[in-house]
């Protein structure tokens, strides 16, 4: 080992940009590996490396999940840098990198493996400045932002943050750096915590917390009786119910601490609520007797003090554990109540009705999109369309608005709603902005993956898919639609099983939700079964549900019914039968059912030809 020698030591400015893979470590080895090359890849590629590396300026630190690069040019080196590997990461929606960059001390030293190596403050503050980030965050330290003001191009896209508490409780200042094309507009999550506690400890001497209380929500401590082990259950399920809530990015949730302030205080649900700044409260109890276990939960509005939702849940700790229970009762508590078809949807959504468009919140257009979606209509489309696509000219950074906008161009390729043969193109667009604004919103990635699936990308969609459902495996709508589209790839059991589960976890789940064992009965011959869940489909206007009964009462000789089926078909559009395999083959393209169902659609009576 070489000896120490600190005079040696020689110090001078490096300007650090440390990168990372958000999420690696709960990617499987093979995707880390798979991950990492295309990361190398990208950064390898960029001009500013290329540079740097032929002058002898650039120095590569790796790290498991990433790395840091130092450069020895100019401050603007990694800001360059860091914008290039941002512009190709919207290639690459697979991969959720974060960014931090900082100017300061660097030295080069010998590692215990006598390689040479490079340390110092510089690197160890850009380090933490990118973890201050969120996936699509490009982060500067002040001292990087100080720099770069001084030229007029990089004014527009600097954004201060205000500090951030990291390693040691050591506060930094730091800079958002964005634009229309790269970075990420949204706040981080780090940030938005720090803020939120800030109002909670102001809270302690103020009667109301000073919050816009229509959209915030609270987790009271669940009332228990049966001794500790029962206490320490409601203790679980009220933080297990908060943390779901908070998966949620259009609920604002008061964090479990606050909350556990007012255990075991009495009084109106109304009064506490207000006293944690919240418009809305779940609560509930939980009582035990032998091995049955009653779980009691509600949700209240503490403005008008209504009850907009209660449900009770028995279980037996001698058939499941304790701690499986708490995770099946938080988990359906949790989508009932929040999901896009759930009760809080829909009460905040009232909020929002009488207000402009230009006033709307992102969460607010997210509501404008599921109302749609509870009538899904031609004339309902184009109106939607065309207030996303007016919002998107007075703002271009909004992540919901280009998501809503993808769906959208999405649904007028595959319900056939002014068809335009664009759609699918200026649907992978909004979709890739939605997730480049923020990769870490499941709804933007549902949007990806159900363009990916109708361009017929298969193995784009998959991936997507899979991201998708495991950023909130409690939004059954995200499930629903993912498990429906995974049905159609052919994966039967698969798919149905994830849109069971979605309907499992919601009973206020969409009616739409019956295609997924639909087509898995339909695929095993079993017509009865798929009819039974045809007759369930309430989404009044869709072809669907009159094509299954034609097609499967064709299939079991039900001559009458499969014909009055076939009428209902040509109400609808009297030129059904013309089209009627295009029409399919959009969403069966890969399912193998595409020739059954014309299959029984001809023995329904319907003239549709073999080509």
């Amino acid at each position: 080992m070489p000896s120490e020698r600190s005079a040696d030591v020689k110090f001078e400015i490096g300007h650090v940009l440390f990168i990372d893979i958000v999420g690696y470590s709960k990617l499987l080895i093979n995707e880390q590996s798979d991950q990492i090359q295309k990361l190398k890849g990208i950064v390898r590629g960029t001009e500013q490396v290329r540079l740097a590396e032929a002058e002898g300026k650039l120095f590569r630190l790796p790290t498991g999940d990433g790395g840091a690069l130092v450069f020895r040019t100019s401050p603007e080196a990694p800001v360059l840098c860091a914008m290039e590997i941002g512009r190709e990461l919207k290639s690459h929606p697979e991969l959720h990198v974060r960014m931090g960059i900082h100017s300061g001390p660097v030295n080069e030293v010998v590692d215990l493996n006598e390689q040479a190596n490079i340390a110092g403050a510089g690197v160890n503050i850009a380090q933490r400045v990118m973890d201050c980030g969120d996936a699509g965050h490009i982060l500067l330290s002040k001292r990087v932002a100080d720099d770069l003001e001084q030229y007029p191009r990089w004014r527009p896209h600097l954004h201060e943050l205000g500090e951030c508490e990291v390693k040691h409780g050591q506060k930094i200042s730091i800079v958002n750096l964005y634009s229309d094309q790269v970075g990420n507009p949204e706040t981080p999550e780090r940030l938005r915590q720090a803020k939120g506690q800030s109002v909670l400890a102001t809270a302690e001497s103020d009667a109301v917390a000073p919050r816009d209380k229509a959209f915030w929500v609270a987790v009271l401590p669940f009332k228990s009786s049966g001794g500790t082990e029962i206490e320490s259950f409601a203790d679980g399920l009220s933080e297990d119910i908060t943390t779901g809530l908070s998966r949620f990015p259009y609920l604002s949730v008061v964090a479990r601490a606050a909350a556990a302030r007012l255990k075991g205080r009495a009084g109106d649900e109304r009064k506490l609520g207000a006293e944690l700044g919240a418009r809305y409260v779940v609560e509930g109890s939980i009582r035990k007797q032998g091995s049955a276990i009653r779980v009691s939960a509600r949700l209240i509005d503490t403005q008008t003090g209504a009850q907009l939702w209660a449900e009770t849940y028995d279980r037996d700790l001698e058939v499941s554990t304790i701690f499986a229970v708490q995770d099946d009762v938080a988990a359906r508590i949790v989508a009932t109540v929040a999901d896009s078809y759930g009760v809080l949807v829909n009460s905040m959504a009232a909020q929002s009705e009488e207000k402009d468009d230009a006033d709307l919140t992102p969460a607010e257009w997210l509501f404008q999109y599921f109302a749609y979606r509870q009538q899904i209509t031609p004339s309902n489309h184009a109106a939607l369309k065309k207030r996303l696509e007016a919002a998107l000219e007075r703002d271009q950074r909004r992540a919901e608005i280009w998501s809503c906008l993808a769906q959208m161009y999405v649904d007028a390729y595959a319900f056939g709603f002014q068809a335009d043969p664009t759609d699918l193109d200026r649907a992978l667009d909004a979709a890739r902005r939605g997730v480049e604004f923020d990769r870490t919103n499941q709804f933007g990635l549902v949007s990806l993956a159900q363009t990916y699936f109708f361009r017929q990308d298969l193995a784009a969609f998959r991936p997507a898919a899979e991201r998708a459902m495991a950023l909130n495996p409690l939004n059954t709508d995200a499930l629903g639609i993912l498990g429906l589209l995974i049905v159609h790839t052919g994966e039967f059991e698969r798919g149905a099983a994830i849109v069971r589960h979605a309907m499992e976890l919601n009973p206020d789940y969409a009616g739409w939700m019956h295609f997924g064992p639909i087509w898995e009965h339909f695929h095993k011959g079993e017509y009865e079964r798929a009819l039974d869940h045809a007759n369930r489909v309430d989404i009044p206007g869709l072809f669907w549900p009159y094509l299954v009964v034609a097609a499967a009462c064709g299939h079991l000789g039900r001559h009458a019914e499969a014909e009055a089926a076939a009428r209902d078909l040509l109400r609808l559009d009297p030129e059904f039968a013309a089209h009627a395999r295009s029409n399919i083959a959009s969403w069966h393209f890969a399912s193998g059912l595409l020739e059954p169902l014309l299959d029984g659609l001809r023995k329904a009576g319907l003239p549709i030809s073999s080509k």
